[in-house]
């Protein structure tokens, strides 16, 4: 698994993965989270639907995720890329979005973590998946990381 991590994470590797995630997407979407290529190797995955902050529209990405205490912690490290991912921002601007996971969906409420709690799901993440050390390396902005909690519908 670590041997994954290292390859997943290099710069290299960064093309074909931004490549399989409509592929992801698509699995995702049809089988309700119950099948995913990253969970194929062993990581935690779900389908994140937010509202697109400059469109008003929905927006699908799938992501790995942590669980944690009150949900499931996700981390916008866009492959180590310059800008916040998209889907992060969206967040910022419309908190409500929904997760598809194992054959579940949920109404969640995201908040950006910071301070103890940031960097005690950090450790989490890198614990469960290295790779993410590299993506935080190369660059120049801090990672958002987000813990999506559900709520009632």
């Amino acid at each position: 698994m670590r041997f994954l991590n290292q390859i997943a994470s290099s710069r290299w590797a960064s093309g074909p993965m931004q490549a399989m995630v409509p592929w992801d997407a698509a699995l995702q979407r049809r089988t309700k989270g119950r099948l995913s290529i990253g969970r194929a190797v062993g990581l935690h995955s779900l389908l994140l639907t937010t509202t697109g902050a400059r469109t008003g529209q929905p927006r699908q990405v799938p992501l790995f995720h942590v669980p944690c205490e009150h949900g499931f912690a996700v981390i916008g490290s866009n492959l180590g890329g310059n800008n916040h991912p998209a889907w992060s921002s969206n967040l910022l601007k419309y908190p409500y979005a929904t997760v598809v996971t194992r054959g579940k969906q949920f109404r969640v409420l995201a908040r950006e973590t910071h301070g103890l709690e940031r960097e005690e799901i950090w450790l989490t993440i890198l614990n469960v998946s290295p790779g993410y050390a590299a993506y935080d390396a190369r660059c120049s902005r801090n990672l958002r990381i987000f813990v999506l909690q559900p709520v009632p519908a």
